[in-house]
């Protein structure tokens, strides 16, 4: 079955979870039959650990299939647990050893590289697009040229963001599984009006700009930008479940993600559709524990990036909104007192993780949740529920 037009972008996500079952895969499923991964011991002694296992039991009883919370306070006191399935045809649990999708989590880890390869001389941030990248491939994504790699961490170069191309969506559909290489994704801006800028409005989000920072990266060093990540970030840091889709194998013990097809209550396997992955938008599958080292040592020990390169990631544009954009990095408000966080959320279609540091209370919020909000559903609002609730509990 090959699906020829769309009409717009919300017909295209739509249409492609609606879809999503009925078409075949045309090369090995990318996330398998779900195994129980092995969960370690944690030291659950944060004040409200039960308060918050309370919060993940009820959210799960609410329709959310599965999730993995992370939260830690300025003393050190920590809970890690999961809650519901990571597979709901098998039964199998989501546990904190449970890698999922991150999503654009992964736009932070990319960001984050590409300032340790600018420090050691590697990359220029300053430097336009066309540098490594050349005039040719860049001819047809308007407002590309003359750009600079900090202009693509920052998203103030008004690049169309190719995931609300139609004709991407058409592609995912007729391709589930499909390993994209970028140079395919790209093509889906060609023609594309690109965004005016301007003030309030300095930034505008695109996918299509860390899609061509990680072009950038490899081109610069010679190297997968994953395998660089591995070698700079995952490795020294211990991040032993984290892996990167479309560029290595995810292990059977990945979650899977889910939607609401038919906003009836009966959510349905999304797993297959692959919106890119690999390619520095997003992709990245990790854990929550994972994540807490990277952030550890990002934000609060401050040993990935220097000083100066860790100003300018959290130097954020458009304050006037509760969604504030860095180089690499976002920050958002949460809860009754509106506590800043900063970090990266993430969103796939069947998948959602948020990953934050609050430096006021020097605390951390990090989870996964293994269901989709890119479309409207009926339990769209009740992840949204879930998110200020955790936040109110902790940070309040």
């Amino acid at each position: 079955m090959r699906i020829t037009t769309l009409s717009n972008t919300g017909r295209a996500v739509a249409l492609l979870l609606a879809l999503a079952t009925a078409l075949p895969a045309c090369r090995e499923a990318e996330i398998r039959p779900g195994q129980a991964c092995l969960d370690g011991r944690y030291a659950n002694n944060h004040p409200k650990a039960a308060a918050i296992q309370d919060v993940m039991q009820k959210y799960v009883r609410l329709g959310l299939p599965g999730m993995s919370v992370y939260v830690e306070d300025s003393s050190g006191r920590t809970f890690a647990a999961g809650a519901g399935l990571a597979d709901l045809q098998r039964g199998v649990p989501f546990n904190v050893c449970t890698p999922s999708k991150a999503a654009s989590i992964t736009k932070l880890q990319v960001a984050t590289l590409a300032h340790r390869l600018a420090e050691q001389g590697r990359l220029d941030l300053d430097a336009p697009v066309e540098r490594y990248l050349g005039t040719e491939l860049l001819a047809k994504v308007q407002n590309a040229r003359g750009k600079t790699l900090r202009q693509l961490l920052n998203h103030t170069t008004g690049i169309f963001d190719l995931i609300t191309s139609s004709a991407f969506y058409l592609a995912v559909l007729n391709q589930p599984n499909k390993r994209w290489q970028p140079e395919e994704l790209l093509r889906f801006t060609h023609g594309q009006d690109g965004v005016a800028l301007g003030q309030p409005y300095p930034a505008s989000y695109s996918n299509t700009n860390t899609l061509l920072l990680m072009m950038c990266i490899e081109k610069a060093t010679g190297q997968d930008h994953v395998a660089l990540l591995r070698e700079q970030i995952w490795g020294p840091l211990g991040m032993s479940r984290t892996y990167m889709q479309g560029r290595e194998d995810i292990p059977a013990t990945a979650a899977h993600g889910y939607y609401d097809l038919y906003n009836n209550g009966t959510v349905a396997d999304v797993s297959q559709l692959i919106t890119g992955s690999g390619n520095g938008y997003g992709g990245m599958y990790s854990t929550t524990t994972d994540l807490r080292q990277f952030m550890g040592a990002l934000f609060a020990e401050r040993t990935l990036v220097s000083a100066a390169s860790l100003e300018r990631m959290t130097t954020v544009l458009q304050e006037d909104t509760n969604f504030f954009v860095g180089e690499g990095t976002v920050q958002k408000r949460f809860g009754r007192r509106r506590t800043p966080g900063i970090g990266h959320t993430g969103r796939d279609l069947g998948y959602v993780a948020n990953c934050f540091y609050y430096p006021s209370q020097k605390a951390y919020i990090i989870f996964f949740v293994n269901y989709g909000t890119n479309g409207e559903s009926r339990l769209k609002p009740v992840f949204f529920d879930f998110e200020e609730e955790l936040a109110r509990l902790v940070l309040d």
